[in-house]
């Protein structure tokens, strides 16, 4: 699939169909379910939410900040009477897969309500999207003949699950289903270990890279028309391994005479063949399903019904791939004696497996072999008496060698150099799975001083993590008059407690691409006003609402200390002077 950067479309006719997400699920009164229940089209709209949507894009601004205003601005602008459902991921937990959450259900939704949701979103956890597209599924209204999935990622799969596979099992679904993929800032080679969703499912595959381009993407999926419902005439994938053999059914009813398979894609009925002849079954019914060969030659072809007195009555394209067979590592086996072995191959009539030197032609070969039908991958054979380095080997019913293994008799021999039948089949699935890293949350510096007025004494200081209650508090080992840290982005509790007792408090959002020189107040004390908001030094004023010390001292309940954080007890007593240490 040609990966395309998102053009701008003007028209906006057609409203997007699609959802976000965020931390809580919205309420939606009954009348609004109603209308998504009873509507004949639906999207859902999931939002990566993983730690690496921190990552900054080109002049400084993050991609979780860009995402949150596009959507924002997506929200105000959409025809607000188009059923959407949104979902988030990686937005609650550290390293859990499970950490999906629908944002809104599928329905008529409120655009500042939604916008709001989806500003408490914090980047946090893993890349779950293949499971979060599962999820979107369930959010379909039942009664709607067709709907969009539109998945903004940042990045691959992080939880060894195959969106290839989920794709096509969308395709097959009863009702049209596109599935979209937003990469957001993902190279090309990365948006094509996607691409398998799109193709699978006839939706669109786009690349943005700035904040414009994320909002153009949206525009341009919410133009492209829905394809007119078709319901193909042969049950088969788009894909067939060349050699292998199907079942296949069809629609309505063809005469056992009447002939079934592969041409090349284009053209007429060719000769009978492996790959095409007579349907089988009683004479005016014939076999439904039927067994098919796909061609042992890769290409583009198309399944053909072919009736003696109309000719090619159905034709539907399939494109025939190169086989992924072979046998599974064998090693060293003793002479003379019976091993057993395990292989993936067509596993066709009159193709059998024999034991031959790796110099020996096709038709050269051992007294023990035996033929690949119905041995559901698994035979045993006795080697050879002589010791020495033999050839494990799949004939077609020609004798020609489609693949093999070398094998140890009574020597040693090594042979890891060629994948097992287990990695063939997820050889495929692999090329979706993100870097291990791929999720890691960039730390940002940060500074904080006492305000102008204070006594320049050193003071002991601290930061409780607001957002992420699993997140270790931070707390330096010495008194200093200003401190420096690393922290991952969000909001903290930044204490500093003097000799004296005086203590300084704010809120602060750390944030990648800003300067981060917070500047503290004097406490309140008794029931004064709560903890005030403080910004970096290049910002004035505004910000994030106020949390007070309880509120963050609730946060961290049953939070672990790693890596020689404060203890519970120490930290309270840091907070309340009047405590003894």
């Amino acid at each position: 699939m040609k990966i395309r950067m998102p053009q701008w479309l003007p028209s906006r006719r057609h409203a997007l169909r699609a959802g976000l997400s965020a931390a809580a699920i919205l309420a939606v009164s009954p009348a609004l379910t109603v209308q998504a229940q009873e509507a004949e089209s639906a999207s859902v709209l999931i939002l990566d939410a993983s730690g690496s949507m921190w990552g900054q894009l080109k002049g400084g601004t993050t991609k979780i900040e860009v995402a949150r205003d596009v959507m924002g601005e997506y929200f105000r602008t959409r025809n607000a009477a188009e059923p959407l459902g949104v979902i988030a991921y990686g937005h609650r937990r550290r390293g859990d897969c499970a950490d999906i959450e629908v944002i809104a259900p599928t329905g008529v939704q409120d655009a500042a309500t939604l916008s709001s949701r989806v500003n408490q979103i914090r980047p946090n956890g893993m890349t779950p999207l293949t499971d979060a597209i599962r999820m979107a599924r369930t959010q379909i209204p039942k009664t709607a003949e067709r709907a969009d999935i539109i998945l903004v990622t940042d990045g691959l799969e992080t939880c060894k699950a195959d969106p290839c596979a989920l794709a096509a099992e969308l395709a097959a679904e009863g009702i049209e289903i596109r599935a979209h993929v937003v990469g957001f800032g993902l190279t090309e080679q990365e948006a094509s270990a996607l691409a398998c969703i799109p193709e699978a499912t006839g939706g669109l595959l786009l690349r943005p890279q700035t904040g414009q381009e994320l909002s153009d993407a949206l525009g341009q999926i919410a133009e492209a028309e829905p394809p007119p419902p078709t319901q193909a005439f042969f049950d088969i994938g788009p894909k067939a391994e060349a050699g292998y053999t199907y079942k296949v059914s069809y629609k309505g009813t063809a005469k056992g005479s009447d002939y079934a398979g592969f041409t090349r894609r284009g053209a007429p009925a060719p000769p009978t063949s492996a790959s095409y002849s007579v349907i089988g079954g009683a004479s005016d019914k014939g076999n439904n399903p039927f067994h098919v060969t796909a061609p042992s030659e890769p290409g583009e072809y198309d399944l053909i019904l072919v009736l003696p007195s109309r000719g090619v009555v159905e034709r539907q394209p399939i494109e025939v791939v190169a086989p992924s067979s072979g046998f599974d590592a064998i090693g060293t086996v003793a002479p003379g004696k019976r091993f057993n072995f395990t292989w993936r191959g067509p596993d066709q009539g009159s193709q059998r497996i024999v034991i031959a030197k790796p110099e020996d032609p096709g038709k050269v070969y051992t007294n023990s072999w035996g033929y690949a039908l119905h041995k559901n991958g698994k035979m045993g054979l006795t080697a050879p008496a002589e010791p020495g380095v033999y050839e494990l080997r799949y004939l077609s019913s020609s004798y020609e060698i489609l693949f093999s293994r070398k094998f140890g008799v009574g020597v040693p021999f090594q042979d890891a150099a060629q994948p097992t039948s287990a990695e063939l089949s997820a050889r495929a699935a692999a090329a979706t799975q993100g870097a291990a890293t791929q999720d890691d949350i960039p730390l940002v510096k940060a500074s904080f001083r006492l305000p102008k007025g204070a006594s320049g004494e050193a003071v002991s200081w601290s930061a409780i993590p607001l957002d992420v209650p699993a997140t270790d508090v931070w707390a330096p080992p010495r008194k200093q008059v200003a401190a420096t840290g690393e922290f991952e982005p969000g909001r903290y509790e930044v204490s500093a407690v003097s000799g004296k007792g005086t203590e300084y408090r704010a809120v602060v959002e750390i944030l990648p691409g800003q300067a981060n020189d917070f500047t503290l107040t004097l406490a309140a004390t008794g029931s004064g006003p709560a903890t005030p908001v403080a910004q970096p030094a290049s910002q004035g004023g505004g910000g994030q609402p106020a949390a007070s010390p309880d509120d963050a001292m609730k946060r961290l309940s049953g939070t672990p200390m790693k890596r020689g954080a404060l203890s519970r007890a120490e930290l309270e007593a840091l907070l309340d002077p009047s405590r003894e240490n």
